[in-house]
């Protein structure tokens, strides 16, 4: 049998529009110890599907970020559209860390981003010494759309799906 490409491809479309909705993700971090630490913040989309936070190095996530260049980050449907809470559509990634230079033109883009998106109080977080940019590149994923709809998602752009039940992939 082969594989339905037209219904993937309707499949990562519905994925992209999913994910274009948020303009705030939930961050997963571990400390130096072996802490979880699960917090929720606003963010960017880079055209490369990277995901950047403004940040306060005096958070514990930051701090987390800092010790350990891995995250997981999480896209949710509100709970009140949900049919059923145990079915909720979802993104979740598992992430690169790095930083983004203040001088860089990077960093002005993005910057640029964010107070379009978010007005004028990024110009005042912008100022403020201890806020760093974090970009957060998704090595892998899972979508799921529902009960017994889970995807991996691979490849260059984590464009690549494969059903998690792996008789639904031929």
């Amino acid at each position: 049998m082969r594989k339905d490409t037209t219904s993937l491809s309707r499949l990562r479309e519905e994925m992209r529009a999913f994910r274009a909705g948020f303009n705030s993700l939930f961050l997963a971090t571990v400390s130096s110890t072996g802490v979880p630490e699960a917090s929720a913040m606003p963010m960017v989309v880079g055209d490369a599907g990277e995901f950047y936070i403004y940040v306060s190095a005096l958070s514990r996530h930051t701090s987390n970020l800092g010790s350990s260049p891995q995250a997981g980050v999480l896209l949710i449907q509100e709970e009140q559209s949900a049919p059923n809470a145990f079915a909720r559509e979802r993104l979740s990634y598992q992430c690169q860390v790095s930083g983004v230079e203040r001088d860089s033109q990077r960093f002005n883009d993005i910057m640029q981003e964010f107070r379009r998106r978010f007005g004028t109080i990024v110009e005042t977080l912008r100022n403020l010494p201890d806020f760093q940019l974090i970009c957060l590149t998704p090595v892998s994923g899972t979508y799921v759309r529902g009960f017994a709809q889970a995807w991996r998602l691979s490849g260059p752009g984590l464009d690549e799906l494969q059903h998690m039940n792996p008789a639904r992939n031929g």
